[in-house]
């Protein structure tokens, strides 16, 4: 039962190392069409690849970091807090993710947009103090 939640954290792992990759992706992209660079075939099937499965890794990064602590908290009996503070980060990055795409006016997606990033490096602050402590 051990190994399984902890496969649920890895999976969560990944899905957050990929959705960590997009935003760096899309300021490569950016900065070559800026310049007025092609983009290689394989960087933009890599960029199309990411945009279109964001949401989607988002959501299984979610349930298996769910599954994750329905696991561990059931074998150990005990929850780190760093891993309930990024579980209820990634809870909220992903309502606010879904909502994004809801919402009619654009300054509020403006600033939901915004705070989707800001959540998203907290994500990986709160990931790296849980995996450290």
């Amino acid at each position: 039962m051990e190994e399984i939640g902890g496969a649920f954290g890895g999976i969560g792992l990944f899905c957050i190392i990929f959705l960590v990759l997009r935003p760096i992706l899309q300021a490569v992209v950016e900065s070559l069409r800026k310049r007025g660079k092609t983009l290689p075939i394989w960087l933009k099937k890599m960029s199309q690849f990411m945009t279109k499965n964001h949401r989607y890794a988002g959501l299984v990064a979610l349930v298996a970091i769910a599954l994750h602590f329905i696991l561990q908290y059931l074998n150990y009996r005990d929850v780190p807090v760093a891993g309930l503070i990024a579980f209820l980060l990634l809870a909220v990055q992903t309502v606010l993710g879904f909502g994004m795409t809801r919402q009619k006016d654009k300054e509020r997606r403006k600033k939901m947009a915004l705070l989707h990033r800001v959540l998203g490096i907290a994500i990986v602050v709160a990931v790296m103090v849980h995996r450290l402590s």
